[in-house]
């Protein structure tokens, strides 16, 4: 979490912003109510499971938290469509169970919940006391992160200011100058702490922060409460869009036009978003787990090649969120902001060590800046806490194992008895279900 540097008194000096202190203070609070259990592991690591034997699907049941954002909740229409129970997996409650940012942690903590959806770094603060959390998948990078500005203030961009011929640091300082001192709406999530502060350190500019969930940042903006916005959610942003705020800065320009090299501040405004879990849940059940993330690659497929689908997750994100959005509006959400990642891009987060979105060099400097002011204590790593390319790697290893299995399959000559395994091994590594391909795979080789 960042810090900003504030005027008092005729001297500059470098404080924690009340945002940051609030998140540090209910992150602790949150994580106070950890158990035991929990407690037990925090130092251990992914414990990989041995693919069951025989070709039933294992039934097992996942505790499902659905947050207020698009990319927060869209597992809703892989469990509408029947992915999830394809898989074997049971949802209980059967849509889910609508979580806010602060309850999601602590349930997860207590493991009162296995699985959320979003940005797995706002989880750390609950690190001071339980190393319960962790991330098990990733599929977008957010781009929607952007200091907004009321229409009738007649502001201009940073982008507009670049279109005029000033260069990016001009440009930033120029279109940020009229928020110096004045209240920016922002949420009480951790990383947001960091967009900020990078702005800040780019455009040397400062300001008070009023902390708001997403839902009362569109409530106020639409009321003409606030002048300044930095919401969370993608759809919040679209929708204010749509009200013709204007984008003063966001992160695609931070990508584009800022520092780069493995010290530069943008690393730490990276949204990388992805799956959460409880620990102790994952080693219990990591086949279920294997199961959950393949299915969740299978809706992406599934909404990247048809977008109507985003029809049946609209009226939950719109109850949850407050938004008015169609399956339209939230296709485009997703289309501008956060396009989701297939399973064969994930080389970027695991294994590419020189891609910007690897995982360890996002969490070295994400997690620097939370111990730098005292969210997280030191010693973190982020092999720690991200436990998904150990999953990712382990999907890996059965879809090419089940690669060599199938290639030595004489087809033309199978009995009748193996061509329905040889169906079904193609059929659930069509859904990136490769454990159960590689099973059927192995029977079929028998």
């Amino acid at each position: 979490m960042g810090r900003i540097t504030v005027e008092g008194g005729g001297k500059r000096r470098s404080q924690s912003t009340g945002a940051a202190r609030f998140v540090a203070a209910m992150a602790i609070s949150t994580a106070m109510s950890a158990t035991a259990l929990t407690q037990s592991y925090a130092q251990e690591a992914y414990i990989p499971g041995a693919a069951e034997p025989g070709t039933e699907i294992p039934k097992s049941t996942v505790r499902l938290g659905l947050l207020p954002y698009a990319d927060g909740s869209f597992p809703i229409i892989g469990v509408k469509k029947g992915f999830f129970t394809d898989v074997g997996i049971t949802m209980s409650p059967a849509d889910g169970t609508t979580l806010t940012e602060e309850s999601a942690h602590s349930l997860l903590v207590r493991g009162d919940v296995d699985i959320t959806h979003g940005y797995p770094p706002n989880f750390l603060p609950t690190y001071q006391t339980s190393r319960a959390v962790k991330q098990v998948m990733f599929h977008d990078i957010i781009v929607a992160g952007c200091v907004l500005a009321a229409p009738e203030l007649g502001l201009k961009s940073v982008k507009d200011y670049m279109a005029e011929g000033k260069p990016f640091a001009e440009a930033i300082a120029a279109a940020m100058a009229p928020v110096q001192g004045k209240e920016l709406a922002s949420t009480p999530v951790a990383n947001e702490r960091l967009f900020e502060d990078t702005i800040t350190q780019l455009s040397g500019v400062t300001w008070t922060p009023k902390i708001l969930d997403d839902s009362n940042i569109l409530v106020a903006a639409k009321a003409g409460q606030i002048q300044f916005a930095h919401p969370s959610g993608a759809p919040i942003v679209y929708s204010l869009i749509q009200d013709k705020w204007t984008r003063l800065v966001c992160l695609d320009d931070l990508i584009a036009n800022g520092p780069t090299g493995p010290d530069s501040p943008i690393l730490r405004s990276i949204t990388a978003v992805g799956v959460e879990a409880n620990g102790e849940w994952v080693n219990k059940n990591p086949n279920t787990v294997l199961r959950y993330i393949s299915a969740v690659w299978r809706t992406i497929d599934e909404i990247k090649a048809d977008p109507s689908l985003y029809d049946i997750q609209a009226p939950v994100l719109n109850s949850i969120a407050g938004t008015n959005l169609t399956g339209a509006d939230l296709a485009q959400t997703v289309a501008l902001f956060h396009p989701y990642i297939p399973y064969a891009d994930n080389t970027r987060f695991y294994t590419d060590t020189s891609s910007i979105v690897h995982y360890k060099a996002l969490y070295e400097q994400i997690l620097a800046a939370f111990v730098e002011n005292g969210v997280v204590p030191e010693g973190v790593t982020p092999d720690e806490f991200v436990w998904g390319g150990k999953l990712w790697l382990q999907l890996e290893d059965y879809r090419q194992k089940t690669d060599k299995l199938l290639a030595a399959v004489d087809e033309a000559n199978l009995p009748e008895n193996k061509k329905a395994l040889l169906a079904d091994a193609r059929k659930y590594y069509g859904w990136h279900d490769y454990l159960d391909a590689y099973r059927f795979a192995v029977a079929l080789s028998e």
